[in-house]
């Protein structure tokens, strides 16, 4: 026992500085560590902010748009439901989309390829998904009113002859159904847009 306290008396400046070695290369890994989480860390956050930097206009573009439809649209409908209520025959509201086939959208795919996924909880990456695919569904929806619209509707002339039965003075159940398309139109824009200001402020909160 004495001579194995003696080694050990004999020792113990080496195991000292050994102790003391592993000990600092121990701090020197763990700092180390340290700065490369907090240095990806900062990237993260960065390539966040950047992602929703670039997600922001395709929520500015569609309020725009939502804002705009139903400022045109709401009038007409609501004009249109008057006059029959009155017992009129009144013209078919129309709504043209100006300066393109169909609403503006920023294609889902296209983002999904900046690596957004990266940026954002997948909670919040599947709301967004879904979001994008309605308003997908929304310039679909469009194309098929105006494909009616020139088709079932500018084809009459601009006094629309026949949209009533001459018989019963109601509106002709096709020209019904074209109105009721520019109802469903409106009312998936209205849902859109409110639908756009949460996610939009879900975003900003990440920042």
């Amino acid at each position: 026992m004495a001579d194995h306290q003696a080694r050990f008396e004999r020792h113990r400046p080496l195991i000292g500085k050994l102790l003391f070695e592993v000990a600092i290369i121990f701090i020197g890994v763990t700092g180390a560590f340290a700065l490369e989480a907090a240095r990806q860390e900062r990237e993260d956050a960065a390539y966040r902010d950047g992602m929703i930097a670039a997600l922001i206009p395709t929520f500015d573009d569609l309020e725009r748009h939502t804002r705009l439809f139903e400022q045109a649209t709401g009038p007409k409908i609501a004009a249109f439901d008057a006059a029959l209520a009155r017992g009129e025959q009144p013209k078919l509201p129309i709504y043209r989309e100006p300066g393109g086939e169909r609403p503006p959208s920023r294609a889902w795919d296209g983002i999904v390829a900046t690596g957004v996924s990266k940026a954002l909880p997948p909670e919040l990456y599947y709301e967004l998904s879904t979001f994008y695919s309605r308003q997908e569904s929304f310039g679909e929806r469009y194309v098929r009113y105006a494909y009616m619209t020139e088709q079932q509707v500018l084809s009459l002339g601009p006094d629309q002859r026949g949209i009533y039965d001459p018989v019963s003075g109601k509106l002709k159940p096709e020209f019904a159904a074209y109105v009721d398309r520019l109802r469903d139109l409106v009312g998936l824009s209205t849902s859109l847009g409110v639908r756009s200001r949460e996610l939009r402020a879900k975003l900003q909160a990440l920042r």
